[in-house]
């Protein structure tokens, strides 16, 4: 089995009327079910739905950054709640303490039940200000030995240029880590890119609101963007 992380972005929960819509939680449930008999799955929730630290330039960083930290805790909760009602066995994972509300389990545990099919969802980023959940997203990919991080957007891959600005915006079906960083193509940080090119992690954007798209992709079709080849 191949051994995944899913980075959905606090935003792909939204809808028009709610902060954490019950269709966009379908879209991740029916995304796992198709893929968890093949592969083992992780998650990497934003908060930005909630709250985006680096926004808010009239605060103080660090209590900025914590309060976007503690949205993604809040998502990874509801994503939690969501999968589980519907058969899934699922963990947390965050970087703080929260006696008597979410469990603290050591990496080997984690990899444990990672292993026996549990899909482990990482909440709270790196547990630091000044980290994105990028930074998040490369720790979970690295507690959990996987070798693929799938990004889930709301375009269908990586283009030269903002295609919903620029109508004849070039997509790349692939890209090395060095033409991600000479381009400045914005997929992840640059320190997230360059930490997936020293493990030779792969990185896959595709678009999160189909949700056989991933699936589609392991059948041999050519979607999304693919870095790391």
């Amino acid at each position: 089995m191949s051994r995944m992380i899913l980075k959905i972005s606090g935003e792909a929960l939204k809808s028009n009327d709610s902060l954490v819509s019950n269709d966009k939680l379908d879209i991740i449930l029916k995304t796992i079910e198709s893929l968890k008999d093949e592969h083992q799955i992780g998650i990497v929730i934003g908060g930005g739905n909630f709250f985006r630290g680096r926004e808010h330039t009239d605060m103080d960083k660090v209590t900025a950054d914590t309060i976007g930290m503690l949205g993604t805790v809040m998502n990874a909760l509801y994503v939690k709640d969501y999968l589980e009602k519907h058969g899934l066995k699922t963990t947390i994972s965050t970087p703080f303490d929260f006696p008597g509300l979410i469990n603290k389990y050591s990496d080997e545990e984690l990899k444990n039940k990672y292993n026996n099919g549990e899909i482990i969802i990482f909440g709270g980023g790196v547990g630091k200000s000044g980290f994105s959940t990028d930074s998040g997203t490369v720790l979970a990919s690295e507690k959990l030995d996987s070798d693929l991080i799938v990004k889930m957007t709301n375009v269908d891959g990586v283009y030269d240029s903002d295609p919903k600005i620029n109508l004849n915006a070039k997509k790349f079906s692939s890209l090395s880590y060095q033409e991600v960083l000479d381009r400045d193509l914005k997929v992840m940080d640059s320190y997230a890119i360059k930490k997936c090119q020293d493990k030779n992690t792969k990185i896959l954007v595709i678009n999160f609101n189909d949700y056989i798209n991933i699936k589609k992709y392991f059948d041999g079709e050519n979607l999304g963007t693919i870095i790391g080849v």
